[in-house]
């Protein structure tokens, strides 16, 4: 079911904000309406004014996504209907990016490649994407569409600063950006940004980090050359270095206390060759992203090993129309991945991926469409899987419109987990690979409704989705040391059963307010026993005010989370539900200067105080300030 989460000035103009155009349901352009996907579309001006300073905090309550507590520094992966974080593919105008979060151990790294300033929208997709995107793409993708070179010039800069409760968590955050022309056909966008945050001492014990230390610069460069009309090169860079910091315990040694430090290096680079032969269009482009993490701790204690993951891919697509019924997509991809890792044999493996892809888009009559699509992966090691996906769409009346979807998607084994030779014995734990693991697979069911007028938008959605050879790692011993080692092997151990409704409503009420409201209800259990899964949230529910009138605007949005069950000391437990209280006030000072405040957390929640089970944890109470100028 297509949704978008609209500005309230949209909604009283009645403006296209209602039905933008998107791109990550087929790769090619059209209405958010008649999309062939479950989708949300998040703004610029909606991430500014959430007080957002990184890709989670942008896509908290949005219809479908739940967070996972990832047990380090207060870190925590998304979800997307219930499916494991690593089942969502993240992408960056269409290219992915090195996947990190299941290859590196209780990360959340994959948040952190693209600045706020850099982002023009994000295109949420809920539901197997496989049949278009490959791997990862089993509970949906994220499209983070960038700003890209204008023929004028235009610009903006970004100052902010935070103040968190009792003086921790200060931060601050830089941005300044440009796009322009410098020659005739050549266009030049340029973007930059920093972002601190202190880390914030746990209540217990003054000299732990219950929440790390965050230091991150990220940039972008995009050069546009069209030497003639229709055709067009792109150059595409993009650079992220980060430091995460937190005071630690170690308890089996007499100096407990130390400094544990990540460096975190993020780069991709892309070239593509962009095509308009009037019948037909393509694209041509060579993408390679690179990921380097190193870890130092103080105390004499040894750090985690480093680690690093390289992806080159190549992938072409052709679209054109055949008739006056079928819009055809083709395409094809070669990528070769990369990690180094002691644990490996010889320190490093790869593995080539290769895929080709087909879609139809087929018009029905008016009012109706149906979009069909598959997609052949070739896996070096595992072989081949083949991802099938069909979608129907009804334009009942202008604003009514139903939609029907079946999907299928897999995730292919990481080379850690697929490799007979991998040992990972960092830690207290031991990892060991496995040649016989399987890629994880989905199948996914949908019915949606959409109805949106000039002042409204309501949406509903009705999902099941069963995935299958869920890669888990099974304990084979444990080993006496000090501390003692627990040895575990990759495989896949688990049959999951997902089935969720999704609600959405947004209401122009006059005056300048509109009030939006999210809703989500999921089951999510073990096929073959009926128990529930750990970390899903049976309910969850944004309702949020805002006001837009002349100068002022305001948002009041309140965030909840419902009870899950979470792993204790006993075994699975159910953990309480809790609230989480955000607000913010921007005033237009001038047509170019804006000033935005707020207060995230305003009831300073701690998740510790609600319950032990709770594996991450809120931000503590934090208010900010923010000066926006732009030309």
């Amino acid at each position: 079911m297509a949704c978008i989460m609209v500005s309230p000035a949209a909604l009283a103009a009645g403006t296209t904000e209602l039905n933008p155009m998107v791109v990550t349901a087929t790769r090619s352009s059209q209405s958010l309406a008649d999309a062939p996907a479950a989708m949300t579309v998040i703004t610029a001006e909606q991430i500014k004014a959430r007080g957002a300073t990184n890709l989670l905090e942008a896509l908290r309550g949005t219809p479908g996504i739940s967070l996972n507590g990832r047990q380090v520094g207060g870190r925590k992966t998304l979800s997307i209907r219930g499916a494991e974080d690593r089942h969502t593919l993240v992408l960056i105008d269409g290219r992915r990016i090195s996947s990190t979060d299941d290859t590196i151990g209780h990360s959340d790294y994959q948040y952190g490649w693209v600045g706020i300033e850099q982002i023009e929208r994000i295109e949420v997709v809920r539901g197997p994407m496989s049949a278009l995107y490959g791997s990862e793409a089993i509970g949906g993708v994220i499209n983070i569409i960038t700003r890209q070179a204008q023929p004028e010039w235009h610009g903006g800069v970004t100052l902010r600063g935070e103040v968190g409760d009792g003086d921790t968590g200060n931060g601050h955050r830089l941005a300044a950006r440009a796009s322009g022309p410098l020659a005739e056909g050549l266009n030049l966008a340029l973007s930059v940004e920093e972002v601190r945050r202190e880390s914030t001492p746990w209540e217990q014990d003054s000299r732990v980090s219950e929440v790390e230390g965050q230091d991150r610069q990220t940039g972008s460069l995009g050069l546009s050359y069209s030497p003639i009309q229709g055709q067009t090169l792109k150059l595409d860079m993009l650079r992220s270095d980060e430091t995460r910091d937190r005071e630690q315990q170690y308890a089996y040694y007499a100096r407990p206390y130390y400094l544990d430090t990540y460096e975190l290096d993020r780069r991709q680079d892309s070239l593509a060759w962009n095509a308009d032969w009037g019948a037909l269009q393509s694209q041509l482009r060579f993408t390679r992203s690179e990921f380097d993490v190193t870890n130092k701790r103080t105390q004499n204690l040894a750090p985690t090993r480093p680690q690093s993951l390289r992806d080159d891919v190549w992938d072409t697509s052709l679209n054109f129309h055949l008739g006056d019924s079928h819009a055809l997509t083709v395409g094809g991809e070669h990528r070769d991945e990369r990690l180094e890792n002691a644990g490996l044999i010889g320190g490093s493996d790869s593995v080539v991926h290769q895929a080709v892809f087909i879609q139809d888009e087929i018009a029905l009559g008016q009012d109706w469409a149906l979009t069909l699509g598959a997609r052949l992966d070739d896996h070096e090691i595992f072989g081949r899987e083949t991802s099938p996906r069909a979608w129907l769409v009804w334009r009942a009346t202008p604003e009514l419109t139903f939609k029907a979807g079946y999907g299928e998607a897999f995730r292919a084994p990481t080379l850690k987990q697929i490799s007979p030779n991998y040992v990972g014995a960092e830690g207290p734990h031991t990892f060991l690979g496995n040649a016989d693991i399987q890629p994880e697979t989905s199948r996914s069911f949908e019915l949606g409704v959409d109805w949106h007028d000039e002042h409204s938008v309501y949406t509903a959605n009705l999902y099941r989705n069963e995935i299958d050879d869920l890669i888990y790692y099974r304990r084979l011993r444990m080993e006496p040391g000090i501390p003692p080692r627990t040895v575990y092997q990759y495989d896949n151990i688990e049959e999951a059963r997902i089935e969720g409704l999704e609600l959405s409503a947004s209401r122009a009420l006059g005056y300048g307010l509109t009030i939006n409201a999210t809703l989500n209800w999921m089951d999510a259990r073990d096929a073959k026993t009926d128990a529930r899964l750990n970390g899903r949230p049976e309910f969850t529910a944004t309702p949020a005010l805002e006001w837009n009138t002349g100068k002022w605007n305001a948002l009041l949005q309140w965030e909840y989370i419902g009870k899950q069950y979470l792993e204790g000391a006993t075994g699975q437990e159910r953990a309480p539900g809790y609230n989480l209280i955000n607000a913010s006030l921007g005033y237009r000072l001038q047509e170019n200067l804006m000033l935005r405040g707020g207060v995230q957390n305003i009831g300073d929640l701690r998740l510790e105080d609600k319950s032990e089970l709770f594996g991450y944890v809120e931000q503590g109470r934090t208010g900010w300030l923010a000066v926006e100028a732009s030309f």
